[in-house]
């Protein structure tokens, strides 16, 4: 007798288990495998989830920190990158705004920036997303600038690239690279 019980007890608990197993697996699933982005060998891969973008960056260029830059007029955050030993650079600006549209960025960027002499202007797309591009340099610096503005969720998300003019040329892929890896969700 003492052998029935023994083995109805070891019974009982081996179904037990399995129940528990069983019903632990239905109750309790698997949280979901997030998305996996392939990264550009030779580049590294950043953004900000809470302001719904990401981009690749070059790997040996320097990153600042963000507390080196004051966020007034709207702007939520500011990455920025440069290459070793020259003053080549990327500024990834994300600020809220009221345009709604990209000739109003045109209009504005105008204003802003009213001394330029404009190489290029255009209305590009990136991603499924449209932006304004416009490369330009300075009469007063021989600094020669890319500037595209996204406007999406209430935000303009503006990607700088600036270099010295003789310089300009030997980065534009880098820069086309980092436009081109820019993604708003």
């Amino acid at each position: 007798m003492r052998g029935k019980r023994f083995n109805l007890g070891v019974t009982s608990v081996l179904v037990a288990l399995l129940l528990l197993s069983i019903t632990g697996c239905t109750r309790q699933p698997s949280p979901p495998v997030p998305p996996i982005t392939p990264v550009t060998p030779g580049y590294i891969q950043s953004g900000d989830h809470k302001l719904g973008y990401s981009f690749e960056y070059p790997e040996d260029w320097t990153v600042h920190s963000p507390e080196e830059f004051s966020l007034v007029g709207g702007v939520e955050k500011v990455e920025m990158f440069t290459k070793k030993g020259e003053g080549t650079s990327i500024t990834i600006v994300v600020g809220s705004t009221n345009w709604t549209n990209l000739e109003e960025v045109k209009k504005k960027y105008g204003e802003i920036h009213p001394i330029k002499i404009v190489l290029k202007e255009d209305i590009i797309e990136v991603n499924g997303r449209e932006g304004y591009k416009i490369i330009y340099k300075s009469p007063q610096t021989p600094t020669k600038t890319g500037v595209v503005v996204f406007l999406a969720n209430g935000k303009a998300y503006t990607i700088n690239y600036s270099a010295a003019e003789d310089l300009y040329d030997a980065s534009e892929e880098i820069f086309d690279h980092v436009l081109n890896s820019f993604i708003i969700k």
